[in-house]
């Protein structure tokens, strides 16, 4: 979802009332001083109903009121959201609930035990990855060996908005990046493009995964399936990538996405055949079990640990991101698979 007219939202309403005021301000609807007063204090209350008493319907709510605030980055130049990035109560709002979130989301995490006898921060890091039920969690298995095809489409529907603004989300770590991690980026980056081949673009590679089992792709890319986890793991790449405090976080989730992919696409392509697709079907995913598992090593190695040693003080922030893709991730896998098992 970039280059629209207009920010849209993963749902259309809520029991407050709060997301069509919000989505309509956003979108250039002229509020008087009262009005953005009461957005504000409606948004407060939500923030704390979400983060602090932990209520799920406040927590998809608020995720989504920072979804449609991380769009406005990615509209069209020329749209009346544009003209919002710096509003100053979008901004107010925004890093009310990152502050609240990142506090909720790290309460109950477990410290770093990171130490000087690990061969490296990036190998602690891939230690992390190997002992979270994020990285061998039970939707894979599901689709490799008991999803029907109608399951299996949900979730090939469900994987779309994030796979189809990934470039995006790669080009952000460019911005600003240390000078000798930048060719690995941008190797990345080019690997995402297709090497210059429009057609091998990672974007049309997936839009033609949808396209060989029928199904038509929405304006909104179907994030109308996102729960509260998909929303959180959709913003988890957006608030490293246009706040430069959280730059690091945004490199340990991009980190952890690369080297989550290969061993879960692989039961994934199994369960594709095993319906009956053809290798043709699932170009996408194969080209990334292939090419996520050097990227996973290239983030850990030639990028993060890089830097860390360059300044030792960012490991906090590299474990935080690391921890933000996974537990997300986590527990958008959850939601997920009890949605496939209802079909």
């Amino acid at each position: 979802m970039f280059n629209k007219m207009q920010v849209e939202s993963s749902f259309s309403n809520d029991e407050f009332g709060i997301t069509n005021k919000f989505q309509m301000f956003i979108n250039g609807v002229s509020i008087d001083n009262h009005e953005r007063d009461s957005l504000l204090n409606v948004i407060d209350d939500l923030v704390i109903k979400a983060f602090v008493d932990g209520d799920n319907t406040a927590q998809k709510i608020v995720q989504n009121i920072l979804f449609m605030i991380y769009q406005i980055n990615l509209v069209h130049p020329l749209s009346e959201p544009a003209k919002m990035q710096y509003d100053p109560l979008v901004c107010t709002l925004r890093m009310k609930i990152e502050s609240k979130w990142l506090e909720h989301e790290f309460s109950n995490s477990p410290t770093m035990t990171y130490s000087a006898t690990d061969s490296s921060f990036g190998e602690y890091l891939k230690s992390v990855w190997t002992n979270h039920i994020a990285s061998h969690h039970e939707l894979f298995d599901f689709l490799e060996k008991k999803s029907t095809k109608e399951q299996l489409i949900l979730f090939l529907k469900s994987d779309s908005a994030l796979n189809l603004i990934f470039f995006d989300l790669v080009a952000y770590t460019l911005i600003g990046a240390e000078q000798n991690t930048r060719g690995t980026i941008s190797e990345n980056l080019w690997d995402e493009v297709g090497h210059g081949d429009n057609f091998y673009t990672h974007v049309n590679l997936y839009k033609d995964v949808l396209s060989r089992q029928d199904i038509q792709l929405p304006t909104n890319h179907y994030v109308d399936l996102y729960d509260e986890a998909g929303l959180a793991g959709h913003n988890a790449f957006m608030l490293g990538g246009i706040n430069r405090k959280h730059y690091y976080k945004l490199l340990g989730v991009m980190a952890m996405t690369e080297v989550l992919d290969p061993p879960q696409y692989m039961k994934l392509v199994k369960g594709c055949y095993r319906l009956g697709l053809l290798s043709g079907d699932v170009h996408y995913y194969n080209e990334h079990i292939t090419v996520d598992i050097k990227h996973g090593d290239d983030w850990l190695y030639k990028v993060i640990d890089v830097i860390v040693d360059a300044y030792p003080d960012a490991k906090q922030d590299f474990y935080q991101g690391s921890l933000l893709r996974l537990q997300t991730a986590e527990r958008y896998y959850d939601q997920l698979l009890n949605k496939i098992k209802k079909i």
